[in-house]
């Protein structure tokens, strides 16, 4: 029973879910074949993200000479993860490795199985066996945080014992299940640091997307792995360079320019699979990236091309930053996509993922959505909105009030009363139904919106990122003139005519329309 494990583990071990969807063989093998037509999973194994998949039930390996059935093996499978069998870590690695590979995601009961065994065990897994489990798990789209975060403790034990690229698995499933292990990933920055040679492109791909993933901030890794995508960006394929685009969206850290060469050559070259050119797509938007035209055309028509296998979120999201990027053509296609799945099912997109929905579609000029689908869109903008507004910390707080003083005292208000009463006219419900903290009536019935962009919603370095300016889009569309405040450069708790000066030099910056309006009120100050 563990031979015919060893020999469906073995044809993906020490393969990541990167590489094995590359280096899958082309020749078919009755046991798998056989398996993957009975198996629970089907023939694909798709990870939470599009770059963290499997791939195909097809092994990478040439098995020959092996036949069987599903059942069957599953059913060994189950006997040796039984509390009574004498099992050892690279049994249970083993099992999980092929629970992965035969596409067996939706058997619950044997995964529960899986991560009962590996935590009975616990320290007594050695570093490769959890690095193996965790691939699986990740490979076949498995979450248990809780069993993942006990295994953190293992995992940091053997961390030494594991080569460089078996780490990078190991943090790919951490990220995945979203556990911060701060202790744990500072190591990995230190072994990313010290051993930057010995990691591939692939290897650093997967670094920042489980750094991000964990929403890990972690200077030291963030460094050894720009650099060395860049010096190894002839490896990169365009799998890798979307997963790496995607952890540093994830972290808000936009790459420089010798980086954004690099991944955009590796997009350009080929993304093989729709999923990761959407995800790539939202990065980059996310990002602020301006990509270059041929970039954005690849990731389009690779998009376009398949988007009846794109999910309603991977839809949106790729039609998102397609509508940011400027191709209105793929963004048409996606959101089109993504639009309808919520008429077919309204619970098919979450209500930020319907704020991406509605902002992408009015970037891109997208008038063909059904005016219902439209409608209940621009409702899940606004409540993203309202649920930002009421979520914010003291920090973001004092920010926006900060800024409305401003406003107020730039307008001519001198006095508590009139800045009290000058405050209160500016909030303003919007036609979504959420609500403006700051709109300005000028002459010629111009309505100004003043908008702080707080700190979590720009770039580390302090650059507005994609999703302030969709929504600055949305409200230019509603009829509003919008000046983006940014909560870096604001002199907080500064005197209120400094602070009335930073606001002017923001709007005249955002709105060159106005600047006679704002050089006269700063004639005033």
């Amino acid at each position: 029973m563990k031979s015919s494990l060893r020999v469906i583990a073995a044809a993906c071990s020490g393969m990541g879910a990167l590489e094995l969807g590359a280096a899958v063989s082309k020749q078919s093998f009755q046991l798998v074949a056989e398996m993957s037509a009975r198996s629970a999973g089907g023939a694909l194994l798709m990870a939470a993200r599009p770059f963290a998949a499997a791939a195909t039930a097809v092994p990478a390996v040439q098995v020959p000479g092996v036949s069987g059935d599903a059942a069957g093996v599953l059913s060994s499978i189950e006997a040796l993860l039984s509390p009574e069998a004498p099992s050892t870590g690279k049994d249970v690695a083993d099992a999980a490795v092929a629970l992965a590979y035969l596409g067996a995601r939706g058997n619950r009961r044997l995964w529960g199985k899986v991560l009962e065994k590996a935590a009975a065990l616990g320290p007594s897994l050695d570093g490769p066996s959890l690095a193996n489990l965790s691939w699986a798990l990740t490979a076949a789209n498995v979450e248990h945080t809780r069993s993942l975060a006990e295994l953190a403790g293992p995992l940091a034990a053997n961390l030494k014992s594991l080569k460089p690229s078996q780490v990078s698995y190991v943090v790919e499933a951490l990220g995945k299940a979203g556990v911060a292990d701060v202790e744990l990933f500072a190591t990995v920055a230190d072994l990313a640091e010290s051993k930057a040679a010995e990691l591939s492109a692939a290897d650093l791909a997967r670094l920042l997307w489980g750094f991000g993933a964990a929403g890990v901030q972690d200077g030291k890794l963030l460094k050894a792995a720009t650099a060395g995508l860049v010096a190894k960006a002839g490896e990169l394929g365009g799998r890798e360079a979307a997963q790496a685009l995607w952890g540093l969206a994830a972290l808000r850290r936009v790459p420089d320019a010798a980086l954004v060469a690099a991944l955009s050559k590796a997009l350009k070259a080929g993304v093989q699979v729709p999923a990761d050119a959407a995800a790539a797509a939202w990065a980059l938007a996310t990002l602020a990236v301006k990509a270059d035209a041929a970039t954005v055309k690849a990731l389009a028509d690779k998009a376009k091309a398949g988007t009846a296998d794109l999910s309603a979120n991977q839809a949106v999201q790729g039609g998102w930053g397609l509508a940011l990027l400027g191709d209105r053509e793929g963004a048409t296609a996606l959101l089109g996509a993504a639009a309808a799945a919520v008429q077919k099912d309204p619970t098919a997109l979450s209500p930020s993922a319907l704020a991406l929905l509605y902002s992408g579609s009015v970037a891109a000029g997208v008038s063909g959505l059904p005016s219902q689908v439209a409608d209940f869109a621009a409702k899940g903008f606004g409540l993203s909105v309202e649920h930002g507004r009421h979520v914010r910390g003291s920090a973001a707080a004092t920010f926006h009030k900060e800024i409305a003083e401003a406003v107020a005292y730039a307008s001519g208000a001198r006095h508590r009363p009139d800045l009290a009463a000058k405050i209160v006219s500016y909030a303003v419900p919007a036609p979504d139904g959420s609500t403006l903290d700051v709109v300005v009536p000028l002459e010629s019935n111009t309505k100004l919106a003043v908008i702080g962009v707080e700190s979590e919603l720009l770039s580390t370095a302090g650059g507005v990122l994609g999703g302030s300016l969709a929504a600055a889009r949305v409200r230019e569309a509603q009829g509003y003139k919008v000046a983006l405040v940014s909560q870096a450069s604001w002199p907080a708790g500064a005197p209120l005519k400094t602070r009335a000066q930073a606001v002017l030099a923001a709007i005249k910056a955002s709105v060159p329309s106005l600047s006679s309006t704002v050089d006269k009120l700063a004639k005033g100050l």
